[in-house]
């Protein structure tokens, strides 16, 4: 299991921005600076690949978030008064 995978697969399910030092203590990795190298990492591979996803960083904090274009489609689906009806 990859330390890179590890990171993705916290911020994706917490869905909220994270400290650096709660990702490598989740993760298990005694390393601040290895988990920012991480990151930098699942940045490149997500602007490198056709996803829906990013890594988003405000100031300190990290987040695997939605990219813009696709806010219509999150909101829409997540909405209360959106209901799905299967026939």
């Amino acid at each position: 299991m990859s330390d890179k995978h590890k990171v993705e697969a916290i911020l994706f399910t917490t869905g909220r921005f994270m400290s650096l030092d709660d990702i490598a203590k989740f993760c298990e990795i005694g390393s601040v600076g290895y988990v920012k190298e991480l990151l930098e990492e699942l940045k490149k591979d997500y602007e490198q690949r056709d996803s829906a996803l990013t890594v988003v960083q405000q100031e300190e904090l990290v987040k695997l978030n939605i990219k813009k274009e696709y806010n219509f489609a999150v909101i829409s689906a997540v909405s209360p008064s959106t209901s799905f009806h299967s026939n």
